[in-house]
């Protein structure tokens, strides 16, 4: 035997519980919101700290190796000079 369901059937739900269900709907629809709405903040806040680290970095003197090449540089530099000096 199978139950016909058309414009005419009738569905009966308590009061309560269709009052329960729409506030879970909306305390779901919140809590989903509101978790997007932090990661986006998140990941927002990440991508601007990795720019200012970016950035810091690019400072001269922030790398080390630049350091180290600098140096390596004035090194040449300075022999290059002494042997010039000596040729004359």
């Amino acid at each position: 035997m199978s139950v016909e369901i058309n414009e005419k059937t009738e569905i009966t739900i308590p009061i309560k519980t269709l009052i329960s269900i729409v506030g879970c709907l909306l305390v779901a629809s919140w809590y989903v919101f509101t978790t997007q709405n932090k990661i986006a903040d998140l990941e927002h806040t990440v991508k601007l700290q990795d720019e200012r680290f970016i950035s810091y970095t690019k400072q001269p003197g922030r790398e080390h190796l630049e350091v180290q090449l600098i140096k390596r540089d004035l090194e040449y530099l300075r022999k290059e000079i002494e042997l010039f000096k000596g040729k004359k």
